[in-house]
């Protein structure tokens, strides 16, 4: 028999508040409404960290807390985790964090708040941060997967295959946004609000991988 801790339980753990401020800090875009209007209202959230844009040093600052606060967390979970699945969902969002971190420290540099970038791709800096803001949101959503194959062979964790479901719908809703609203003026929008969904799954990844780790085996392993 596999006995769980009650959810509760998890709020006095370390990791899940560390990842709580990991994510709020890395949905730090709605700022860029109150300190940078003209950016936030028409170019990406990755162009508020831009060279001489207003405060761009405290978006960039917060998404290296943010990075650092998940690289903790993914350090302490690795530490008791024995399940391979585990592990390698653990080192996707620790891989997911290094790319947010490379990709605040080689911000965006465009010349325009339009964000038309002709020297991009003659730009090694730029390309660097494109990819890392490309690859990133896919590491981590690999870091979810590879939860999915824990969640489906424990018969007691509806609500938690009914929030991972939830959280690969809004993956999905989005990227379909994205794809009809590409190069239209709201596009940003969509783009602002993956950011947030990427915040939502850090948290989901990280409580479940706690929730998991949580059982006591009594019988035979999983």
């Amino acid at each position: 028999m596999k006995k769980y801790s009650q959810p509760t339980s998890l709020l006095k753990k370390p990791v899940v508040w560390l990842v709580a401020v990991a994510a709020l800090l890395y949905s730090s875009w709605p700022l860029g409404y109150i300190l940078n209007p003209n950016v936030a209202h028409g170019a990406f959230a990755s162009q508020l960290e831009a060279n001489g844009q207003p405060y761009n040093w405290l978006f960039i600052a917060l998404d290296i807390l943010a990075a650092t606060a998940l690289l903790a967390v993914g350090i302490l979970q690795w530490r008791k985790a024995t399940n391979v699945s585990t592990k390698l969902s653990i080192a996707s969002y620790i891989i997911f964090a290094a790319l947010v971190m490379v990709a605040a420290l080689v911000p965006f540099n465009c010349s325009s708040v339009t964000g038309s970038c002709s020297d991009i791709a003659h730009s090694p800096l730029m390309l660097i941060h494109g990819l890392a803001s490309i690859v990133s949101p896919i590491a981590l959503l690999a870091s979810l997967i590879l939860l999915f194959r824990s969640i489906l062979m424990r018969r007691p964790m509806r609500l938690a295959k009914l929030i991972f479901v939830l959280i690969i719908v809004f993956w999905g809703l989005v990227g379909i946004f994205a794809m009809n609203n590409y190069h239209r003026a709201d596009e940003n929008l969509v783009l602002d609000a993956f950011i947030s969904i990427c915040s939502l799954s850090l948290l989901v990844s990280v409580l479940l991988i706690e929730h998991l780790s949580s059982f006591r085996k009594t019988n035979l392993p999983s």
